[in-house]
């Protein structure tokens, strides 16, 4: 059973365990996109701690994350679609909340349907409107620098763990910000489909 049913608003997630994981060494060593994925869920305590790994707040006296961005705009929000729902990460309280029920991962996935066996597809999304200045389109070479940064953590996390990930450019943008109800200045930058360990 998926750790992430939509049975209330808001999940609180366990605090972090940061001690946990192999050398960084070792997991860039390890570190692979996966083609097949399985269908193993992760339990909260590795949603937690994947999702503070990717972007959380470590230096809680000013609010900063794991994740540079640029003009410290902290412009980069993680979506978690699972198989009953899509949840928002609130990393200021760390908890996720509730954006939609149901299955939504097809529009993430398209017809690389494989990978719609994974139990969890983080998107990330940056909310340009965030950076304090810059035209519009440098707005969004800076979020999509920044959305790769997060998705670098997620991915040695994941290499760490034993997770199987993958970082994927395709996804349904109209669908998504429909779903979503995104802003103009909110654009998806990638997803990454994640399964847990064997």
């Amino acid at each position: 059973m998926t750790p992430l049913e939509p049975e209330s608003k808001v999940i609180a997630l366990p605090k972090p365990d940061t001690t946990r994981g192999i050398p960084v060494m070792t997991a860039l060593k390890h570190r692979a996109s996966v083609r097949d994925f399985e269908t193993i869920d992760l339990t909260l305590e590795d949603i937690s701690d994947l999702l503070w790994a990717a972007n959380g707040i470590n230096r809680p006296e000013e609010g900063k994350r794991t994740a540079p961005s640029a003009q410290n705009a902290q412009d980069v929000d993680l979506y978690v679609f699972s198989k009953d729902a899509i949840f928002l990460y609130n990393a200021s309280k760390h908890q996720l909340e509730l954006v939609a029920k149901g299955d939504h991962r097809n529009i993430l996935a398209g017809r690389q349907t494989e990978v719609l066996k994974a139990p969890l597809i983080i998107l990330i999304v940056s909310d340009v409107s965030r950076f304090r200045s810059g035209e519009n389109e440098l707005r969004q070479l800076w979020g999509h620098i920044d959305g790769g940064m997060v998705a670098q953590n997620i991915l040695i996390f994941c290499a760490s763990e034993g997770f199987q990930a993958r970082p994927r450019a395709w996804m349904d943008h109209s669908q998504i910000k429909e779903v979503l109800k995104l802003s103009e200045s909110q654009y998806p930058v990638l997803n990454i489909p994640i399964s847990g360990k064997k």
